[in-house]
């Protein structure tokens, strides 16, 4: 264990110490006036002054000086300890409000500082800018006393970020640390040593965890956001201090927005990929706003692993890579290949999102709840007691473009040492947005499974069943899903808002083999018979019912995690190819290619012989406006 790991606990106190009474000189005000940059919620502000808090549409009781409780979600207890609710009382603006931050803050900063939760920086870091971003409306009319004591906690929980920096931390929240410590190193310039210590660790944060393409280094759309969120906000101190700008932060700003820019639909709210939600538009345009002037939208993240594909009013996003390295991959869901397409400012096809309910949370990972194949019985990545993610899949891409036209290839090998073979994914977006064809594969499959394929709804689709398949019909368009598979329609969920919505979602499994005579076959005459001993009987195929359990089920137990899927095995049959369900790639396009090494086969001992699978295709086309 390193030393800085044996000795945190005594440097830990000793920068807990507190300055009023000895040689340190205690500011009686901040040197810069800073400004909370987000809005509030109003109705927050309410209940708090009610003694009411309403976090992730639970309400709860607040206690008077109770800052933890080991029955609270980390959510939760993050959300109460980083003071971040104090915008919601500005934004109230009363008086009540503004004694009711007073006596919060008040009951903190007056805790024994062994009592003070601040083992975590990145909570410490979003207090102190808290405190300092709200200072105006809660802080500058208060008596001395309560402003000589805010200013010695900010001394001392700042010292508390130099002691455990920069291992207690990572990703996001790394940034959330510092900005902390360099909002006080520009409020009480007396102490450059705050300053000095910011200086040194942001270069080496943002490189860790900002990729080239101006991802983040988890994949998750939402961790980019609370990054340039982080980068705004830091930003915004320094400019406002006329302090000189670490080109590291301000190269960081610049390539993160146009990649953040990329992994919005057209309603401005986030695709819902690793752990993402929608978030509130206006929010998420002010946050890029605030972080750069570039209106430059990412045309494709190589390193991040996404695929974009826009043509006309016609948006797919699509996961393209292998889950986040080890240390990044809390967030990391089995969503590989899977896509969200919106239509305008009308999302179509979607990922379940995510949750920070204990249940819900495990769920949403798997591949049930994304617009994917699911086999099964299998998941094509294996997730540890503590959150983290072992056994990845090699995934491989192919994007090509021509006259608008986009054609996207992807592959992973999650289910291959399973018996269940490469998973294949084809797409093809017309060069109008018109029109989206899909074919669905599995390759080099030894183990017979029953594979479907989900398409997750927005909850504002409405689907009508036709002849020739199914309409989704949105507030301006209808689009006609067929599919040479057997479509059904089941209940599914949808977390990307700000609640749980009821939806649905198209399920297409291999088409069932079409009925055969069982009878037994008359044998020919004697005179007829083959010397190798007579004419072979037919041979029958009866497929099972489908093995896949439907999300539904899960969304029943929203506190369990999914149970595997039965091991109920089916012979894949497939009719006849639709005709242009699947535009093959055009020769000698450029394009961008990802490739890894495809690992060799592994069979299980109990495989069942069965013919080669057909795959299934698919095709949604754009009727009317």
């Amino acid at each position: 264990m390193p030393l800085r790991r044996w000795t945190r606990g005594p440097r830990l106190a000793y920068a807990m110490r507190n300055p009023l009474g000895g040689f340190a000189r205690v500011p009686a005000a901040p040197a810069v006036v800073l400004r909370d940059l987000w809005p509030g919620n109003a109705t927050v502000g309410e209940k708090l002054v009610r003694n009411r808090t309403e976090f992730e549409g639970v309400s709860r009781s607040l206690q008077s000086n109770v800052w933890d409780d080991p029955t609270w979600p980390a959510a939760y207890r993050r959300w109460l300890q980083s003071f971040c609710w104090l915008q919601d009382l500005r934004e109230l603006g009363a008086e009540s409000a503004r004694i009711k931050a007073r006596t919060l803050v008040s009951h903190w900063i007056r805790q024994p500082a062994a009592e003070r939760a601040v083992i975590d920086p990145s909570i410490t870091g979003a207090r102190l800018c808290a405190w300092l971003g709200c200072y105006e409306f809660f802080a500058a009319s208060a008596d001395d006393t309560f402003r000589q004591h805010l200013m010695a906690s900010l001394m001392m929980e700042a010292r508390s970020i130099m002691a455990l920096m920069p291992e207690a931390v990572y990703g996001w929240q790394a940034l959330c640390a510092l900005k902390g410590l360099l909002a006080v190193a520009v409020s009480i310039p007396d102490y450059p040593e705050f300053l000095t210590r910011y200086l040194r660790l942001i270069d080496e944060v943002i490189t860790s965890q900002i990729l080239p393409d101006g991802g983040h280094i988890t994949r998750s759309p939402e961790d980019l956001f609370l990054t340039v969120k982080e980068l705004a906000e830091m930003l915004y101190i320094l400019q406002v201090a006329r302090l000189p700008l670490p080109t590291t932060l301000v190269d960081a700003a610049n390539r993160t927005v146009p990649a953040l820019r990329a992994m919005r639909h057209a309603d401005g709210g986030l695709a819902l990929f690793n752990g993402s939600r929608e978030r509130d538009p206006q929010l998420v345009e002010l946050v890029l706003n605030r972080a750069s002037r570039s209106r430059v939208v990412a045309a494709g993240l190589p390193e991040s692993g996404f695929a974009r594909l826009s043509s006309g009013r016609a948006l797919l996003i699509a996961d393209a890579a292998a889950p986040a390295p080890s240390g990044f991959d809390h967030t990391a869901h089995a969503g590989m290949l899977s896509f969200e397409f919106s239509s305008g400012k009308q999302r179509l096809i979607v990922n379940c999102g995510a949750s920070k309910q204990k249940g819900w949370a495990e769920a949403l990972r798997y591949p049930a709840a994304h617009s994917v194949l699911e086999l099964g019985g299998m998941s094509p990545i294996t997730f540890e007691a503590n959150g983290t993610t072992s056994r990845p899949p090699q995934v491989t891409r192919t994007h090509a473009t021509q006259d608008g036209a986009h054609w996207l290839d992807m592959t992973h090998n999650g289910y291959e040492s399973q018996g269940g073979g490469v998973y294949h994914r084809q797409l093809y977006l017309g060069k109008d947005g018109r029109t989206l064809r899909g074919e669905e594969r599995l390759e080099g499959a030894t183990l017979a499974r029953s594979p479907c394929v989900r398409f997750h709804l927005h909850p504002d689709i409405m689907v009508e069943p036709t002849e020739n398949g199914y309409l989704l019909h949105s507030e301006e368009e209808s689009w006609l899903f067929q599919s040479d598979g057997q479509i059904s329609v089941e209940e599914s969920v949808y977390l990307g808002g700000s609640r749980r919505m009821a939806t649905l979602q198209l399920v297409l499994t291999p088409a069932a083999a079409p009925p055969q005579d069982t009878s037994p076959t008359p044998l020919p005459p004697e005179d007829d018979v083959e010397e190798d001993g007579g004419a072979p009987l037919l041979q029958t195929t009866t497929p099972q019912e489908e093995a896949a359990t439907p999300l539904p089920a899960l969304t029943e137990a929203a506190e369990q995690t999914p149970d595997l899927l039965p091991d109920e095995s089916i012979v894949l049959t497939a009719p006849d190819l639709v005709e242009e369900a699947a535009t093959p790639m055009p020769d000698g396009i450029p394009h961008e290619q990802a490739h890894a090494p495809t690992l060799p086969h592994a069979a299980l001992s109990h495989a069942m012989a069965q013919p080669p699978p057909k795959p299934i295709h698919w095709a949604m086309t754009l009727i009317s406006e």
